[in-house]
């Protein structure tokens, strides 16, 4: 109480100093705004000449041969369908094809080794979540960088979404949870790889709820999907649009998202916060290229995917397919991208 009656005693005493001096400021503030008015000014007039030349001189680039977009999953998941939606329209603005290419072997690694080892000029790209990328290059040894990657357009939010075959004798979240801790180890959950979006949640789920899960790893979402189908796996994390057309047919029923608040694709479905797990953890999917890529080539590509993804006939396409396209732009993608690496070196450690 004593600190608050301070504060505001302090707060008081402030402005009771500004009102006493505010005749003889006057002047002084006039002049003052003024100069701060012209410096505003002046300073929007240079950031407004940079930004025209970025855009004449992205705009000045011009591709002369096929871009190839790498993906390090199996077709058919997240990151695929979300590329998918976008690389027509963003090679039609570029002036070239851009042929979508998946490479998951070697957990993800062939694929971003792939995009490090090719000419720096903008041609190869990648579209990846931060498994492979972020959280393999934490964990274990790599031939690169992070910093070697930069983000040049955010493509989807995503949410890790957990799942069953329509079935399946677990109706919610909390009897699949219950049935983990009375029988640890026995009910099976396929995540896609080892530590990708889907499974970090999963990990992080055992620990707040005291279930046990028996973790199977699949090359990606489409395969968590067909071992759930298949009824290989008791149940499946994946994400909102790979599994979303099969939960229309009534082949998957949705248990529980990860994140704060319910999603578009899934009303009725709670998250796992709602059920008293602290668990959510939505992720980006983007697009990248390597660091020293001109900064030119790097500005027409995300202007080109930028205007793809508020492209009318993409964004109807995106919501028949039930993916809701975010198309950021690469400084805020850049900041999120440094964000995650902070958070998962903390989680899983260096």
């Amino acid at each position: 109480m004593k600190k608050v009656l301070a504060l505001v005693l302090s707060c008081v005493m402030v402005l009771s100093l500004m009102a006493c001096g505010a005749d003889t400021k006057k002047e002084e503030t006039t002049t003052a705004a003024t100069t701060a008015a012209a410096t505003t000014a002046a300073e929007t007039e240079a950031e407004t000449d940079a930004e025209t030349e970025a855009e004449t001189e992205a705009s000045a680039v011009v591709f002369e041969k096929t871009i190839t977009l790498v993906i390090p999953y199996a077709a058919g998941g997240g990151i695929y369908n979300a590329a998918m939606l976008l690389v027509g329209r963003a090679g039609e603005i570029l002036g070239q094809t851009i042929n979508v290419v998946c490479m998951e072997g070697n957990g993800g690694q062939e694929g971003i080794e792939y995009v490090y080892n090719q000419d720096s000029d903008g041609y190869t790209l990648l579209a990846t979540d931060y498994g492979p990328l972020i959280s393999t290059a934490i964990e274990e040894e790599v031939i690169y960088e992070l910093d070697e990657f930069t983000p040049i357009m955010e493509m989807t939010t995503t949410i890790p979404t957990f799942f069953v075959k329509a079935d399946s004798p677990y109706q919610t979240m909390e009897e699949l949870i219950q049935a983990a801790i009375d029988n640890p180890g026995t009910i099976s959950v396929g995540h896609g790889k080892y530590h990708s979006v889907p499974h970090l949640p999963l990990i992080l789920l055992e620990e707040v709820s005291g279930a046990d899960f028996n973790e199977v790893p699949t090359s990606g979402g489409s395969e968590a999907k067909q071992f759930v189908l298949g009824g290989s796996v008791d149940a499946g994390a994946s994400v909102p649009s790979t599994v979303a057309g099969e939960v229309e047919e009534g082949l998957l029923r949705v248990l529980a998202v990860a994140c704060d608040e319910r999603i578009e694709q899934f009303p009725d479905v709670p998250t796992l916060k709602e059920l008293g797990y602290e668990v959510s953890m939505p992720a980006w999917y983007s697009i990248f290229s390597k660091s020293d890529v001109p900064e030119a080539v790097r500005a027409a590509i995300e202007a080109a995917f930028v205007a793809a993804a508020n492209d009318p006939d993409v964004l109807a396409a995106a919501a028949e397919a039930n993916i809701v396209l975010t198309g950021t732009g690469s400084e805020d993608c850049l900041a999120a991208y440094n964000t995650t690496i902070e958070n998962l070196t903390t989680l899983l450690g260096e």
